[in-house]
Formats: structure tokens, sequence, C-alpha cells
């Protein structure tokens, strides 16, 4: 057979390159569209706050041992045998040990700074357990418990209860729900009110969300706080989760025609 002659092999490479290069930039055109996400020319943003009232399921409190002595060494063993009394009596309530870990230890020296002089006086140990307390949506009774007996075993700290979700997701979604569902009557009222149709959502977005304020408990501070010593070993305090807000703000995008 005979070859084809070289002007024609090489025109027919050119063509070749040329409509290559002709779907190559097609493709191209055609991924920045989809990559570039374009909006429609007329559209209308609004936003709106959606709202999930629940009661709290999770307490998380502090129980601290303050310890104080001449000797360092003492005065963490004096500690420790108190909190290692807070941590078996919590067990006992039914606490898993994954909920309790230690989220403080200090030891410190106390100087006397009289004449002058910077003088080691003794030491000081401050450590700190934290207590996750999980159905308080159900009862409150073992984080009353806690409160008491922790104090009954040793601790003369009691750094604040918050409150909150163990796992709040589910209810950020029903709050994102209705968020939406509230920019869609939102933009429907405002596209009638300029003369116009309300068209498909171009876009959604999360502009903000929060499972509601962690509600602190303060003033339960052995010796400097609402509850005095004497007065948490004669009552358990009464801590009532009430209920919290989880609120997601949404932005949605609507086109209009």
């Amino acid at each position: 057979m005979n070859s084809l002659p070289k002007w024609l092999v090489n025109g027919l490479g050119g063509l070749l390159i040329a409509f290559v290069a002709l779907l190559i930039v097609g493709k191209t055109k055609d991924l920045k569209d989809v990559l570039g996400n374009k909006n429609p020319d007329n559209t209308i943003s609004v936003s709106a706050e959606g709202k999930v009232q629940a009661v709290p399921d999770l307490a998380t409190v502090n129980l601290g041992v303050l310890t104080q002595g001449s000797d360092p060494s003492v005065v963490q063993e004096q500690n420790s045998v108190k909190v290692n009394k807070i941590i078996d009596y919590i067990k006992q309530q039914g606490i898993s040990k994954d909920d309790i870990s230690t989220s403080q230890f200090n030891i410190y020296p106390q100087y006397d700074y009289n004449n002058g002089r910077n003088t080691i006086i003794g030491y000081q140990l401050n450590q700190t357990i934290t207590v996750k307390v999980r159905g308080m949506d159900k009862s409150t009774d073992i984080l009353s418990k806690i409160l008491k007996g922790g104090v009954q075993q040793g601790a003369n700290e009691v750094n604040g209860v918050s409150l909150g979700f163990d796992d709040a997701d589910e209810l950020r979604q029903e709050a994102r729900k209705l968020a939406i569902e509230k920019a869609k009557v939102k933009a429907q009222d405002l596209a009638q009110a300029a003369g116009l149709k309300l068209g498909k959502v171009v876009s959604v977005s999360e502009t903000g969300s929060y499972g509601g304020p962690i509600m602190p408990y303060e003033g339960l501070g052995i010796g400097g706080g609402g509850y005095g010593g004497s007065d948490m070993k004669s009552a358990s305090p009464n801590i009532e989760p009430g209920s919290q807000d989880v609120v997601a703000n949404m932005t949605v995008v609507f086109e209009v025609k």
C-alpha cells in the first residue's frame, strides 16, 4: 500500500489537534460553570432563626480538694487520700470511670513577704476532679448525691455546675429545618410585596448555631460561696435543669422572576 503524501498527513494531524483543542476548551467551560455554581441574575437572600427547646441531659461538676501544710510530700499524700475517697464514692453512684477526669493538679509554695524576705512558710496543693453526670433530663438525684457526698468525702471546693446536652446534633438539625421554613415564608412575603414570583432555592448556608447557653450554677464553693460546708453536709443542693434553647441561623438564597 502506498503511503499518504506528507502534506496530507500533516494537514490531517493539524485538524486533529485543532479538534482536540476545541473539545478541551468546551469541557473546561462546562467545568467552570459547574464549579462556579453560577447563580441566576435575580435572587433574594433571606436569613432566619430556628429554635428548639429541650431539657439538658448532661451536667458537668468540678469537685476540688485544697490541702495546705509545711511538707510538700505530706500535703500531696493527704490530698491524694481525700481525692481517691471522692472518686471511689462517685463510682459507687454508677458514674463510669470515663466520665471522671483530673482537670487540675497544682502544688506551689506559700511565702512570707515580711521584712523584705521571700521565705517559704508552707505548701498548697489544689486538685480538681471533673465529673459528667448523664440522664439529667430524667432525674437529678445522682447529681445531688455527688454534690453532697463529694463534700462529705473531703471536697472543700465545688466550682459550679454546668448543664448542657450530651449530643445536640439532632436538636440542631431540627432547628435548621425550622429556620429554613421561616426563611421560605419571609422570602415569599418579600417577593409578593415586590411584585415578583419566588423561584427555586439557589443556595443554603448556616450562619451560626449553638446549643443554648451552658447554665452555670455559681456559689457552690466551700467557704466562699452560697453553700457552706455544714450546709452541704446537712442537705443535698436542689439542682433544677429547666430547659435550654438550641438555635440555628440559616441564610437561604432564592431565585426570583
